[in-house]
């Protein structure tokens, strides 16, 4: 009985820690107010080989890692830009069009950081890249957690500079993780809108 009634406590316990919703989000801008040689842009498949090698982790609490996290991620992103209307925003299907005809792979032009390659390759201004550390579900039998956590830079193509980068790590409770995602990268797209006004 002492037994049973520790475990409820226990359950409770951890459902009320879980509850809560944890949220970090950091905006930097560099951006030069004078410089307004930026107008096109595109939005490279995020590095998510971070959370490939880790697919499945957990006995009790399993985290599932979404298997297509970069992919979906570069186009939320894409999404969030166009909907700013700062920029001119190559969509993904031209960006992964442009690169086969090249003979290409979007992830070793990103690796090797050649920016003015991919500038002109793309005949973009300014790229944006990105890494993802967390994009999965936690789930136990009667709790759920949607877990994002990514980086993103926007890199002018013709300097080589960082105009802006955005950090986010944001968990919360019974929330998918493509749903999570999807808010925490129009938050973030929103908070970079009021930092470069």
């Amino acid at each position: 009985m002492i037994r049973q009634i520790g475990l409820v406590i226990l359950s409770m316990a951890v459902l009320c820690v879980g509850c809560k919703t944890i949220s970090v989000s950091t905006i930097n801008v560099n951006l030069d107010p004078s410089d307004h040689s930026v107008k096109t842009v595109a939005v490279m498949r995020f590095d998510d080989k971070l959370i490939q090698d880790e697919a499945v982790k957990g006995l009790i609490m399993k985290t599932i890692s979404n298997p297509d996290a970069g992919e979906m991620l570069a186009d939320m992103m894409t999404d969030e830009l166009h909907r700013w209307g700062k920029y001119r925003i190559l969509s993904r299907s031209e960006v992964k069009n442009t690169i086969k005809t090249s003979d290409a792979k979007e992830e070793e032009l990103v690796k090797f950081k050649d920016y003015a390659a991919l500038g002109k390759m793309l005949n973009v201004d300014a790229v944006v890249i990105g890494k993802v550390y967390k994009f999965g579900l936690s789930n136990m039998t009667v709790y759920a957690r949607g877990n994002v956590s990514f980086t993103a830079e926007c890199i002018d193509t013709n300097k080589g500079k960082m105009l802006w980068s955005m950090e986010t790590n944001e968990s919360a409770p019974y929330k998918d993780e493509v749903d999570l995602a999807i808010k925490v990268v129009s938050d973030a797209v929103e908070k970079l809108k009021k930092e470069t006004e």
